[in-house]
């Protein structure tokens, strides 16, 4: 099956981004970010997003304990190497069965969770090698279809 994915291909080689993470994102202006939810949902089918979660939403008590820990690992002398940005990762809490009936999207549950990178560009810590200190985020409530609200600006989208 070919794929019109090309998102296994590098743009930039990884080397190049292993240094100024820490000016990595920044402040996303509302009306680019509908627009990009608004692309999004035109390419899976569901325009006014009614069909399927496609946010994820964090209390903020987890969210300032993740940031907590990575300062506490920070602030440790032991660490030389220290944190100075965040990954997002997108998972699937339940696989697909490939020999399976094929499931619609919105029934296939996707999920996200976050990650701290070092310095040097590598996850702290490599998925490959988890450990009980680790400090990931993840397990958050999908949205907007299973929050109590939906995204503000998304009421523009639905005109």
């Amino acid at each position: 099956m070919e794929t019109k994915n090309k998102t296994n291909e590098r743009r930039v080689n990884c080397d190049e981004l292993k240094h100024g993470i820490l000016g990595d994102g920044k402040p996303l202006d509302p009306t680019k970010a509908g627009g990009y939810i608004k692309n999004y949902l035109q390419g899976v089918g569901d325009g006014p997003g009614t069909s399927h979660n496609f946010g994820y939403l964090f209390g903020f008590d987890n969210i300032t304990t993740f940031f907590n820990d990575i300062l506490a690992y920070n602030d440790d002398d032991d660490n030389p190497t220290k944190v100075q940005g965040v990954r997002v990762y997108i998972g699937r809490q339940n696989p697909v069965d490939p020999q399976g009936p094929a499931l619609p999207r919105e029934k296939i549950m996707d999920t996200v969770f976050l990650i701290p990178v070092l310095s040097d560009g590598t996850d702290l810590p490599q998925l490959t090698h988890l450990e009980d200190d680790t400090i990931i985020l993840g397990d958050p409530r999908p949205c907007p279809n299973e929050c109590l609200r939906e995204l503000s600006f998304l009421k523009d989208l639905k005109k």
